[in-house]
């Protein structure tokens, strides 16, 4: 689900529906956020909020419209854009900048910079579909370790870095990159921004 331009969405398979396209990140960040492993998508909005499980895709925007609108009227407390995303000898290079837009964000010592990179759109047979299926926006690694890496932001000052991941064996014409500011100690994303597909 893309809503507005602040929203982030980030998939991730278990081990009990799709296997194969399990990954070493997506696992991690699971057991942290302690999700057992369940035939049925279960959804976080802004890193803490866990949202009622939805079974048929046609339902999710109806179940999470308000919790939607919800986040995007919270106060932002830093602005992010991907300048560049480059595609390199077997990896990808991010470009993010971070623009702090309250005093806060000074007080703020537990944050880390989560670079997620997926691979849409990715052909799965499903048995019980009977048929092959393709699945959006699979989680394949993130940069740094799971959590990402760590981040220290000030009031008044901008950031910049460059960011890279490998992605062999993935295909790069639907690889994509969401990358977020997220706060370890309380779960919480403070921002977070998109770039639907690396290679133009």
């Amino acid at each position: 689900m893309i809503y507005g331009d602040s929203i982030v969405p980030i998939v991730y398979y278990s081990a009990e529906s799709h296997p194969e396209l399990e990954s070493e990140a997506g696992r991690a960040r699971a057991n942290w956020y302690g999700v057992q492993p369940s035939l049925l998508p279960l959804a976080f909005f802004d890193g803490t909020n866990r949202a009622p499980q939805v079974t048929l895709p046609d339902s999710f925007y109806p179940v999470y419209r308000n919790m939607t609108d919800g986040a995007r009227a919270q106060k932002t407390v830093l602005e992010m854009k991907l300048d560049s995303t480059i595609v390199e000898s077997q990896r990808i290079a991010i470009r993010v900048h971070i623009e702090p837009t309250d005093s806060t964000i000074d007080a703020m010592t537990g944050l880390r910079l989560v670079a997620v990179v997926y691979e849409d759109s990715v052909p799965y047979y499903s048995l019980l579909m009977g048929d092959t299926v393709y699945i959006s926006r699979v989680v394949r690694t993130v940069v740094g370790d799971s959590f990402g890496v760590p981040l220290r932001l000030k009031f008044g000052t901008g950031y910049d870095t460059l960011l890279r991941a490998p992605y062999a064996g993935y295909n790069i014409d639907r690889i994509g990159v969401a990358v977020a500011v997220q706060d370890v100690a309380t779960r919480a994303v403070l921002q977070s921004v998109i770039k639907q597909r690396v290679k133009n």
